[in-house]
């Protein structure tokens, strides 16, 4: 609690003087009992907090919710991308359940070379994957959904069928993608005029209704062996692609042990590879060996953040691809042994040089991520994403969406371990993360943004449990985001709002930074459930975002 700043002129004390971040005072956490769900669309969390109110769990409300999700924020996700989960069982039982989908078959990176490409083009046909999040609802449904999926997917398809009011992001973010959807044929999707669908226009979308609603009815199957996978594979050989039937019938997303570590008082759990979770986990690992006895509001404490984000970039760039192709265990990355020697080369006043690259993800990474805690203790966070904005922007006119880019991550590099080849899965950025504490659930949490959903989960942790910030004042606090995309200097991106002094003292540390606007894209849409110990749900939504929370 901060000091009391009343003065005899005032009268009387302001709530703000009893603020211990008084600049937060204005982000207000929902607080809930029985269920808490957070989406970045307050549509989709509406759908979500029906299906928990009407007796679903926590996965039935997901899946729903991501339907959802597919309709309201076309650009970040779609039947066409990808999805990675994590649940937590009110037993203590944490899974990853992985649909993402894998390269296909006939993919030929050598031809890619023999044309003198040294990557693959982000919107390229050849950057096409197999879509897979579909199957994830199908298998999450399989272990613990108790509702069926054609249930759970026509509230969304009804939303697709009776339309929706155009909001200020969406409508830019139309606007931003309107050049390479033209490009594709694909404006036809969303405006029959072919104009950039405007704000408070109703957005209506019958396709992918019809597409839900096949889904929903075929348990999946109409989306990989049905109808629907023939206008898939249709759509992607008339780009280019080598996608095949067989491609798509053979995907079932797989469940996988989460990566797991200790941070503090936290039991950290997230997505193993091919994701990225393991550079959340070395990161963190960097910054409790690096950071003892800093104080956490402090500049050097936010260097050492930076510095080891930074390194764990650069080891998840070298390190992780395909799980069938790793050389080395992902938990030795943030093992003790590794973390003291990637340590030693980090300088505790002073920025590094960087050897790696933000690749293709600065500034994009369209993707959205739910939350969800049930009555009954079961939890859920669910990444889904088409990796740019409209992925490729290919489009499936029956399905009434577009195919992701994720293959756009593959590495032309002969030998690397995130190589394309056939049936691979890329190298992936999705990577949501449950955490617990005493053995009890703590936080649900994940963001959007690429290359900045480790830096943004990093910083979320680092403001909850170092700096006593709640769920909300953590997703609403300004941001930072270390852009990697001009070796060897990186810059640090700051939002405004980020502390003058702490700015300061970073380019005293020689970091270049930049102050960019209050609120920026670039740093992702993040959401969190908290579940306190006396059993309060508190839970944040992000304002960059079209979110919301709702608790019961």
């Amino acid at each position: 609690m901060t000091g009391p700043r009343a003065s005899e002129n005032r009268g009387w004390p302001w709530l703000g003087d009893y603020e211990r971040h008084p600049r937060l005072y204005a982000a207000r956490p929902v607080i809930g009992e029985r269920a808490m769900i957070s989406t970045p669309h307050h549509l989709a969390t509406a759908i979500g907090m029906e299906v928990l109110r009407s007796g679903g769990n926590a996965v039935d409300a997901a899946v729903a919710a991501s339907a959802a999700l597919m309709v309201t924020v076309p650009m970040q996700c779609s039947p066409g991308g990808d999805a990675i989960w994590i649940t937590r069982k009110p037993d203590g039982e944490v899974s990853v359940l992985d649909a993402s989908g894998r390269s296909p078959m006939a993919a030929d990176p050598e031809s890619l070379r023999s044309r003198g490409l040294t990557s693959i083009p982000a919107r390229s046909a050849e950057s096409v994957t197999v879509p897979g999040a579909v199957d994830g609802w199908v298998r999450a449904l399989e272990r613990h959904g108790t509702r069926g999926l054609e249930e759970l997917l026509e509230p969304a398809a009804r939303l697709a069928e009776s339309g929706f009011f155009v909001s200020r992001h969406l409508h830019a973010s139309f606007r931003a993608a309107w050049p390479s959807l033209e490009a594709r044929g694909a404006t036809g999707l969303w405006s029959s005029s072919h104009a950039v669908p405007a704000i408070y226009d109703r957005l209506q979308q019958p396709p992918l209704a019809q597409a839900l609603r096949q889904i929903g009815r075929s348990q999946g199957r109409e989306f990989y062996e049905g109808s629907l996978a023939r206008d898939i594979v249709a759509a992607a050989h008339n780009a280019g692609s080598p996608l095949s039937h067989d491609d798509l019938a053979r995907h079932r997303a797989e469940w996988l042990r989460p990566l797991k570590s200790r941070w503090g008082g936290l039991t950290l759990y997230t997505s193993p590879p091919s994701t990225q979770g393991v550079a959340l986990l070395e990161a963190l690992g960097l910054l409790e060996s690096l950071g003892r006895g800093h104080d956490p509001d402090s500049e050097q404490a936010t260097h050492l953040m930076i510095e080891a984000l930074a390194a764990a970039l650069e080891e998840r760039d070298r390190f992780v691809g395909d799980r069938s192709r790793m050389l080395i265990g992902p938990e030795s990355l943030y093992g003790d042994v590794h973390l003291d020697l990637i340590a030693a080369t980090i300088d505790p006043a002073r920025a590094g040089e960087r050897t790696g690259d933000g690749g293709p993800t600065k500034g994009r990474g369209d993707t959205a991520h739910l939350a969800v805690v049930d009555s009954d203790g079961l939890a859920v966070s669910l990444i889904q994403s088409v990796f740019f904005d409209f992925g490729t922007g290919i489009p499936v006119p029956s399905g009434g969406f577009t195919l992701q880019n994720r293959g756009a991550a593959f590495r032309l590099q002969a030998g690397h371990v995130g190589e394309l080849g056939p049936g691979l899965h890329p190298p992936h950025t999705l990577a949501p993360t449950i955490a617990c504490e005493n053995g009890r659930l703590r936080y649900v949490l994940g963001c959007m943004g690429g290359d900045g959903q480790v830096q943004t989960q990093l910083q979320l942790l680092h403001g909850m449990a170092r700096q006593g910030l709640d769920p909300q004042q953590a997703v609403s606090r300004p941001r930072w985001y270390l852009d990697r995309s001009t070796p060897p200097v990186s810059q640090v991106l700051a939002e405004e709002g980020v502390d003058a002094a702490l700015v300061d003292g970073l380019r005293r540390c020689g970091h270049d930074v930049s102050v960019l606007g209050p609120a920026e894209e670039i740093m992702g849409h993040a959401q969190i459930i908290g579940v306190e110990p006396r059993g309060a749900l508190v839970g944040a939504s992000d304002p960059r975002s079209d979110g919301q929370v709702a608790g019961w």
